[in-house]
């Protein structure tokens, strides 16, 4: 993620109640794992998740993925109990759900800076990916994106979307065209990642992929999964073209050999190349580079 030295196409959720899946879940290849402690626990395992959460981030999570940890909403009154029961200094990043205000980012900051003087952890090392699910939140998406460093990226969340402006979620999407295009565009201005939201299907792989490929053309650059089939084909989906990838060895190349003569004039392929344009060409380079798939693993 900009803002971040990772890569992400793909942060799989796991129960943050279930330890079983927790043991198996980096088996799988996912990018990053997201150990939930909102909506997929039910309200009266939310206690027993905080301390299995706890306790497989104390003992480090098998596969040594990324690892989010998605807290309940500021809103609901148990975002003091995950963060002082659950948060141990294994967890990479804190998802911050239903966030509809740059406060609520402002709010868990101050928060972090306490735990992260408590656990002798860096400054602001500790990432935040507000979760946009609200017509609320997509209207103020970009001042959330832009509140504070700690901001990683933007997720979208359909489910909650649509729930919150009362419509249907259909296979077509229409409903989602604005506010998914609105979260992208809003995450890209404050140069941090776009996290699309789940496909509730994970038996349709083909629906997978366009779906995937819808949010890649719009800007988005990984993508919350809930099943670990999921995993395949999102990374094939988010896979660079092979053009694409000696295209960006080429800017970087020219990019680079430009800086090393003390000049800031760049063409490749008879068109002038920014900073942006590399930004760009090296992420390509950094993708083609991950696994191509999901898998289990030994």
């Amino acid at each position: 993620m900009s803002g971040a030295p990772w890569v992400l196409r793909s942060l799989l959720f796991v129960p943050g109640n279930r330890p079983d899946m927790i043991a198996k879940a980096g088996r799988y290849g996912a990018d990053a794992l997201i150990l939930d402690l909102e909506d997929g626990v039910a309200p009266d395992e939310k206690a027993r998740a905080r301390q299995v959460v706890a306790g497989a981030l104390d003992a480090g999570v098998p596969g040594s993925p990324i690892v989010f940890l998605r807290v309940n909403g500021s809103g609901s009154g148990l975002l003091a109990w995950d963060l002082r029961e659950a948060f141990r200094p294994g967890a990479a990043a804190l998802c911050l759900p239903k966030c509809e205000t740059p406060e609520a980012v402002l709010t868990l900051d101050a928060s972090l800076q306490a735990l992260e003087s408590q656990h002798r952890l860096p400054r602001g090392g500790i990432r935040i990916l507000p979760m946009i699910e609200s017509a609320r939140g997509v209207v103020q998406a970009a001042a959330i994106a832009g509140s504070h460093a700690r901001v990683c990226g933007l997720a979208f969340g359909a489910e909650d979307y649509t729930a919150d402006l009362g419509v249907a979620r259909t296979r077509q999407g229409a409903e989602l065209a604005y506010p998914r295009a609105a979260v992208s565009v809003a995450a890209r201005a404050a140069g941090v990642d776009a996290v699309d939201g789940i496909y509730a299907d994970f038996r349709d792989a083909d629906g997978l992929r366009a779906d995937t490929g819808a949010a890649r053309a719009l800007g988005y650059t990984g993508k919350m999964l809930i099943h670990p089939a999921q995993v395949a084909p999102v990374h094939a989906a988010f896979a660079p073209e092979a053009a694409e990838v000696e295209q960006a060895r080429r800017i970087v190349a020219a990019f680079e050999a430009a800086e090393a003569r003390g000049s800031g004039i760049v063409v490749v392929d008879g068109a002038m190349v920014d900073r942006p344009v590399v930004l760009r060409a090296r992420r390509t380079l950094a993708i083609a580079s991950r696994p191509a798939a999901g898998r289990e693993r030994d």
